[in-house]
C-alpha cells in the first residue's frame, strides 16, 4: 500500500457503508436509485440495503453476476456495509485462484439467494482493510487481482463533488458494465455520495441508450469513445434525446478532435475525456472544458500528484502517481492496496513510493498531463482490454496453428481491432482470410474474443532479439490477409 497512513477526507462518509446516512437524514422521500419502472426513495433503498446486509457475514467474497440493475447496486451496497468483499466479473479460473486469499468466492444472481441464507450481527467496518477487488489483464497472460479499501473507493466520489458539485436533480448513468469496479465507482457510488439519483442503464447501443437517458432525464453519464461514434452516426434518429444530458465524461484513448467536434455540434454537449486505472481506482486526470477540443491534454484531480520519470530527449517518460501533498486533498489518498497473492508485481507497482502506471506521457509547462503511449500491449477494443496473450496461447492449442501474433490495428471506430498473424502448419494449405471470413470466425471461437482482422503468413515480424513485433504498422494491412514487407 502506498498510503498507509492517509489523512482523512475534507468532508463526506469515512466507509462505503456510511454513504446512505446523509441521505437518509435529509432528504428520506427523494428518489435514490430507479431501474426500469421501479423506483427507490432514500429510505427505501436504505432499508434493502440494512435487510441484505444481514445476510453477508463480515469478509465473506461475493461476485454479483447480475446484469446492470437494482440487485447489482443493492448487492455491492449491503456488500460494503457488511464488512465483505465485493468481487468482480471475473472468469472461475481468476476466483479459482483468489479463493486461497479470500475463501470461497460466492457467485450470486439474486438478492434472494443470499437472504435465504442465515443472519449475522453488524460489524465495525474498517475503512482501510480489503473491500473490493477487480480484475485487470496484463502482459503476462493472466489478470491481476487489484485490492481496493473503503477508503479509497470513496476518493473519486468526494473529489468530484469539489470539482463539480452536484447541479439541482442531478440524475446519474452509465450503460457500462457494473461487475467492472471502475464503474460502480463512477456510477452508483459516485451518484449516492453526490445525493443524486442513480438511474440503471444497460443498453449500449445508440438508440437504445438515447432512450434510457430520455426516458429517466439522465444528466450526467460515463461512456467509451465507441458509444460516441454510434450516437453521432445515429444523430438523424434521435436527435432530441440526449437533451437532459449536461456531462458526458469519455474514458479512453481513441476519441479524436473530429469525433468530439462533430459529437458536440451534433448533440450541444462536450464530451471530456478522462485518464485513469484500476489502480487508483478510476480518474486521476480531466481535460478542461477551457482547453480546445482534442487538445490531448489533462489536469491533475486535486487528490492526486501527476509525474513523469525517466524522460527521453522529448520529455516523455513514465506517468507515476503520489497522494497530493497540498491543500484539502494532501495525503488522503491511498491508491489501490496491491495486486492479491503477487507480492513482487505489488512491489513494482509500489516502487519509491509512488504507483508507476506503466503508460507514457509528457507534462507541459503548465502542468496538463498528455498521455502518449498506452500501458504494456494491450488492446483496447471499444473501449474493453483485449489481452494478445491470452489470444495466442489459446490459438496456439488448435492442432493446425504454428505461431500467432494479437495486435492492435488502428480503428476510428473501436480505437483499435484485433488483428492476428498466423503461421499455419502444412496440415491447412490453401487458407483465405478475407475479413469476417469463415477463418475469422473460428479464430474468433478458437480465442473467445472477436477477431477482425487475419493475416496468413510464413513466419512472424521479429526484432534482433527474436522476439516478435507486436506494433505492426495499419498499412502493411491487406484486405486478402496477408502483410506488405
Amino acid at each position: 500500500m502506498m498510503n498507509s497512513s492517509p489523512s482523512p477526507y475534507p468532508f463526506g462518509p469515512a466507509t462505503v457503508a456510511d454513504i446512505l446516512l446523509d441521505g437518509v437524514n435529509e432528504h428520506p422521500e427523494r428518489v435514490a436509485l430507479v431501474d426500469g419502472d421501479e423506483s427507490w426513495t432514500w429510505r427505501e433503498l436504505d432499508d434493502a440495503v440494512a435487510n441484505l446486509s444481514l445476510h453477508i457475514r463480515e469478509r465473506q467474497a461475493l461476485c454479483w453476476d447480475v446484469a446492470n440493475s437494482a440487485t447489482a447496486v443493492i448487492g455491492a451496497l449491503a456488500t460494503f456495509r457488511a464488512g465483505g468483499i465485493w468481487v468482480g466479473h471475473s472468469s472461475h479460473e481468476d476466483r479459482e485462484r483468489l479463493e486461497p486469499l479470500l475463501g470461497p468466492i460466492d457467485v450470486v444472481s439474486s438478492i434472494d439467494a443470499v437472504c435465504d441464507g442465515p443472519s449475522f450481527p453488524p460489524v465495525a467496518i474498517d475503512p482501510h482493510g480489503l473491500a473490493a477487488v477487480t480484475f485487470t489483464s496484463g502482459t503476462s497472460g493472466r489478470p491481476k487481482a487489484v485490492a481496493h479499501s473503503q477508503h479509497g473507493l470513496l476518493c473519486p466520489a468526494l473529489v468530484s463533488i469539489d470539482v463539480e458539485p452536484p447541479e439541482a436533480n442531478e440524475r446519474i448513468g452509465t450503460p457500462l458494465n457494473l461487475g467492472i469496479l471502475n464503474m460502480l465507482v463512477l456510477g452508483p457510488l459516485s451518484s449516492l455520495v453526490r445525493g443524486s439519483t442513480y438511474v440503471c442503464m444497460s443498453n449500449t447501443h445508440a438508440d437504445g441508450f438515447a432512450t434510457d437517458v430520455a426516458r429517466h432525464g439522465v444528466t450526467r453519464t460515463f461512456v467509451v469513445p465507441t458509444m460516441l461514434h454510434d450516437l453521432v452516426d445515429a444523430h438523424d434518429a434521435i436527435p432530441t434525446k440526449l437533451a437532459s444530458l449536461r456531462r458526458i465524461i469519455v474514458g479512453g484513448s481513441s476519441a479524436t478532435a473530429t469525433l468530439l467536434s462533430t459529437f458536440t455540434e451534433s448533440y450541444g454537449v462536450r464530451p471530456t475525456l478522462s485518464y485513469g486505472l484500476s489502480e487508483a481506482p478510476t480518474g486521476v486526470v480531466r481535460e478542461s472544458l477551457d482547453d480546445p477540443i482534442g487538445s490531448g491534454r489533462g489536469y491533475p484531480l486535486p487528490h492526486v500528484s501527476v509525474d513523469v520519470i525517466d524522460k527521453d530527449d522529448a520529455g516523455i517518460g513514465e506517468i507515476v502517481l503520489s497522494p497530493a501533498s497540498e491543500g484539502p486533498w494532501a495525503n488522503c489518498w491511498t491508491g489501490t492496496l496491491g495486486y492479491l497473492g503477487e507480492p513482487d508485481r505489488t512491489e513494482a507497482l509500489f516502487r519509491g513510493g509512488r504507483i508507476h502506471t506503466g503508460d507514457l506521457g509528457r507534462i507541459d509547462a503548465d502542468g496538463a498531463l498528455s498521455v502518449t503511449g498506452r500501458r504494456s500491449s494491450l488492446i483496447i477494443r471499444g473501449g474493453k482490454n483485449v489481452d494478445p496473450i491470452e489470444i495466442e496461447t489459446r490459438l496456439r492449442n488448435a492442432p493446425w496453428i504454428s505461431e500467432a501474433l494479437a495486435v492492435g490495428v488502428a480503428d476510428e471506430r473501436l480505437g483499435m481491432r484485433v488483428g492476428v498473424l498466423v503461421v499455419p502448419l502444412p496440415t491447412r494449405p490453401n487458407l483465405t482470410a478475407e475479413p469476417g471470413g469463415e477463418l475469422a470466425r473460428e479464430l474468433t471461437s478458437l480465442a473467445g474474443v472477436p477477431i477482425d482482422e487475419v493475416a496468413i503468413v510464413d513466419e512472424l515480424p521479429r526484432n534482433e532479439l527474436g522476439k516478435p513485433i507486436r506494433q505492426v504498422p495499419p498499412s502493411t494491412w491487406r484486405r486478402d490477409g496477408t502483410l506488405d514487407s
